[in-house]
This record gives structure tokens, C-alpha cells and sequence, in this order.
């Protein structure tokens, strides 16, 4: 896997924020087959004023799981004419090489674009993944003493804390843009104002 690590986060979740709207960057999601090896059957990319850069649907080289199909509405017959993962990957490695790529969940969506790529023999591009369920889990403030860890929350439950209507759940494209209207909230809730990001304001 190619993926460069995190960066460390500040203790202060309004700082990471800060310090991502420093500078450009992308919003990523995947709808998948599953939980095991997952591979991708649906990503989206949006840059940072909100514009899609990549939203395609793919058929998997393995069927999908009978809960993803319930959970996304996306059935393994609804892809078979669709194109291969690696007709459209090198329009998916030229959006996010090089750039920091926000996903909710990010763990989980990085090894499947790693079991994905993999998969069709090509290599992972590097890019800079920021987890913006991570950030959420500190800013809501949940504390499990058990796990010495803050409680990861929902993209919905994200969305309603900062008033935001999600768009509908389990689509690639619409998860980035309630991703994105996410951390426009956060940023207008702390009074954060980059130079440079007056279009994301």
C-alpha cells in the first residue's frame, strides 16, 4: 500500500481543520462489495470547491456480498456491463496521487482502493489520507474508557450535529458532497477564515 501516513493531529480537532483548509484539497468515497477484501464498485472524488473530479461505477472481480447489496442497493447484476476497475484507474491515480484526501473512514476506504489496485496488478498512487471520521469522533467528544478512544460516530450523525442535510447514504457522490458540506460547517462553526479557501466559506 502506497498510501502515505497521516499526518500527527493536534490535540485540538479546530486545529487539524485549520491546518487542512491551509491548503488544497480532495474528498473521496467508495461504495464496495463488502467486508471481505472489499474491492471498490463505486468511488467519487470532489476537490475542495466541490467540483467532481471522478464518479464512476465499476464491475468487481467478485460478486457482491448479499449485505452490501442491501445496505448500498447496488446488486452484483446492476454491474455487469459496467467497465473493470483499471479501464478507469489511471483517471482515479491522476486525481489523488500526491494531493491530501479526505475520507470518512479512512482505514476502511484506503485498503479497498489497496485490494483493489491490487487486485489488477497496478500500484497504489501515494497520497495523504485524512480521516474525517477520526476528526469528527474528537470533536463530538464521546470517550470510551474501555478503548482509551473517543467513539467513532456516523457520516449522519456528523451530518445532523452541524445541521447539514445528507445527501443519500450509501452513494459515493453523494457521501463526498455531505463529507464536504461537513467540514464547510465545522469550518463557519469555529470561525475559522483561510486565505485562499473563501470559496469553500
Amino acid at each position: 500500500m502506497n498510501a502515505l501516513p497521516p499526518r500527527p493531529g493536534a490535540a485540538d480537532p479546530w486545529e487539524d481543520l485549520r491546518r487542512l483548509a491551509e491548503g488544497p484539497f480532495l474528498v473521496l468515497d467508495t461504495e464496495t462489495t463488502g467486508l471481505l477484501a472489499p474491492e471498490v464498485v463505486s468511488i467519487a472524488v470532489i476537490d475542495d470547491r466541490r467540483q467532481t473530479l471522478v464518479h464512476d461505477t465499476v464491475c468487481p472481480a467478485k460478486p457482491m456480498e448479499l449485505d452490501a447489496e442491501r445496505l448500498t442497493g447496488i446488486r452484483t447484476a446492476d454491474l455487469a456491463g459496467r467497465p473493470a476497475f483499471d479501464t478507469i484507474a489511471p483517471r482515479v491515480s491522476a486525481a489523488i496521487r500526491g494531493h491530501r484526501v479526505v475520507i470518512y473512514n479512512a482505514d476502511y476506504d484506503v485498503q479497498v482502493l489497496a485490494n483493489t489496485y491490487r487486485r489488477y496488478g497496478l500500484a497504489l498512487p501515494e497520497f495523504e489520507p485524512w480521516c474525517a471520521m477520526l476528526w469528527f469522533a474528537r470533536v463530538y467528544g464521546q470517550w470510551d474508557p474501555a478503548r482509551q478512544a473517543f467513539v467513532w460516530q456516523s457520516l449522519r450523525k456528523a451530518a445532523a450535529y452541524f445541521g447539514v442535510e445528507a445527501a443519500a447514504e450509501h452513494d459515493a457522490l453523494a457521501d463526498c458532497q455531505t463529507t464536504w458540506s461537513i467540514l464547510r460547517a465545522g469550518l463557519e462553526r469555529s470561525g475559522l477564515r483561510v486565505a485562499g479557501m473563501d470559496a469553500l466559506l
